[in-house]
Parts: C-alpha cells; sequence; structure tokens
C-alpha cells in the first residue's frame, strides 16, 4: 500500500501500474478502487484546506517559493485586504 500511494504521488507510469498490479494481486479488486479513493479523496482535501486559506507547510513555501512570485499568488491577500478597505470606506 505504501508503494502504491507513492506511486500516485509520482509520475512514473510503470512504477503506478506495477503498485496497482501488486495490490490487486494481494488485496483484489475493490482494494484496488478503495485506494484510489483514498488518494483522491487526500488530494481533494489538500487542495480545499489551501484554498481556504490554511497556513502554508514551510517546506511547501520553500518549494512553490519560485512558482507564488512567478505568478503573483503571494499578493492575493494583500490585494483582498485593500479590497476590503475600500469597500468597508465606500459603503459608509
Amino acid at each position: 500500500m505504501i508503494e502504491f500511494a507513492e506511486a500516485v504521488l509520482g509520475n512514473d507510469d510503470a512504477r503506478l501500474q506495477a503498485a496497482r498490479q501488486a495490490v490487486f494481486d494481494t488485496l483484489g479488486a475493490d482494494a484496488v478502487v478503495d485506494s484510489a479513493g483514498v488518494a483522491g479523496l487526500f488530494n481533494a482535501i489538500d487542495r480545499i484546506a489551501d484554498s481556504t486559506g490554511a497556513p502554508l507547510e514551510a517546506d511547501k513555501a520553500e518549494m512553490t517559493a519560485g512558482l507564488r512570485a512567478a505568478i503573483g499568488i503571494d499578493a492575493f491577500a494583500a490585494q483582498k485586504e485593500a479590497l476590503d478597505a475600500a469597500a468597508e470606506t465606500g459603503s459608509q
């Protein structure tokens, strides 16, 4: 199962196929489906947490620093604060 989980996160199709086959051979088709479902849910849960503003872990911050700078995502929070302040000022 560990090999399957690690293979799901990678980009080696042959490794994933071998891991999937090992789960199938050992535990059966239902285990393959359940394992893939759990992997998908963890991916979705992580994305939801990220989108709600949950703090970014230090290792993720380090790994994504260049990408975040390139697409300007680090400025989102400051821009939202500025828009919120402008909305409050305009509504009073």
